[in-house]
């Protein structure tokens, strides 16, 4: 299963995007991907009103060898990327029009197997989750986009953590153990960046967790369990960050459910084992999830992450097996998942994550 999970690792961040064509910068905007057998960045713009996918211009970027994570800061001016074998992180700066990168050098030092990124809403610090040493680093950011590890860092996590989501208000880091069967949380301090364990943390979940993502409202917290063919939930204390268990059994998924994402209305999940993404509603009182009638919906073979566009009108999942991206549309009526024109996108190589500028 360690095993498994390691090299599932391109599931866990979140989005991406190829093809052919274009359009203005103005109708569009940016995303990134890694391409770990390549040892780059790719970068595309998302077409505003289609959904469509088209190549950055300079892209690709080069990265160190094997990135596995890319994240944006929330000024959309800096990019970060993950060297897993590295053990590094490149950063660049990012034209403000086109959103072509731009190595910041040096390269800046993390702990052994970076595989995970995510940065705070404030877009002061980057968060780094390293596999290989069960921790976590923590860096704040400079005006020029530069890294600077702070103090206490970097904080110990369970084994093997594989992803991480901050909450919307900047408040708590949650992170999944894929190898320990737990997720820890921490209390971010202002200004600091400094990480206190949440009372109660490591909190155990029985299985091994893989994607995790938070909803917009901060309420609850969802996570994949690959073994289980499902995800769970959990409601986050606004005060304390503390989880609390929503469901004694997992919601069902597809097989091997390894990515996970939600809007204010939806969740949809990515099942590597049956190349297909589940969809649901929630309650926003309990956390609660009901599967779409209609769902699951077909994707590529593989598909190992899956992200939302800002405006939740469009749903993006990366295929690894057949190295591309199946884009989606959705019906604003019903939820369900229309295939945008052109769909599938090809990637070229296998694509690790990919992430959508908020």
């Amino acid at each position: 299963m360690k095993i498994r999970l390691s090299l599932l690792l391109a599931a866990l961040v979140i989005l991406f995007g190829c093809g052919g064509g274009g359009s203005s910068n103005s109708d569009s905007h940016p995303t990134y991907l890694t391409i770990p057998q390549a040892n780059h960045v790719a970068g595309y713009r998302i077409d505003n009103s289609s959904g469509k996918l088209s190549t950055m211009s300079g892209s690709p970027f080069a990265t160190g060898a094997s990135p596995l994570a890319v994240s944006v800061a929330p000024s959309k001016n800096f990019v970060y990327a993950a060297d897993s074998v590295d053990n590094d992180i490149v950063a660049y700066s990012a034209d403000s029009s086109k959103g072509s990168l731009t190595e910041i050098s040096p390269r800046t030092p993390a702990g052994i197997s970076p595989a995970a990124l995510v940065n705070d809403p404030s877009g002061s610090f980057l968060f780094v989750a390293n596999q290989g040493s069960s921790d976590v680093s923590v860096f704040s950011i400079a005006t020029g986009g530069k890294l600077t590890e702070v103090a206490g860092s970097p904080f110990r996590v369970g084994s093997g953590p594989s992803a991480m989501a901050v909450s919307p208000s900047g408040s708590f880091l949650y992170v999944s153990n894929s190898n320990s069967l737990s997720i820890s949380a921490f209390a971010i301090t202002a200004g600091t960046g400094f990480l206190t364990p949440v009372v109660g943390s490591p909190f155990l979940i029985g299985d091994a967790p893989s994607g995790l993502t938070i909803d917009p409202a901060e309420k609850f917290l969802y996570v994949t369990l690959p073994q289980k063919n499902g995800f769970t939930g959990f409601t986050i204390d606004p005060t304390t960050g503390a989880l609390t268990s929503i469901t004694t059994v997992p919601f069902v998924a597809g097989t091997d459910p390894i990515s996970i994402a939600v809007t204010n209305t939806y969740i949809y999940v990515a099942n590597l084992g049956s190349n297909n993404v589940s969809v649901y509603t929630f309650d926003a009182t309990t956390g609660q999830a009901t599967q779409l009638t209609d769902s699951p919906f077909t994707a590529g073979t593989g598909p190992a992450s899956v992200a939302v566009d800002p405006s939740g009108t469009f749903v993006y999942v990366v295929n690894q097996r057949s190295k591309n991206i199946s884009a989606f549309k959705v019906n604003s009526s019903n939820g369900n998942l229309n295939a945008v024109e052109g769909s599938p996108f090809s990637t070229g190589n296998a694509a690790a994550s990919m992430v959508i500028p908020k």
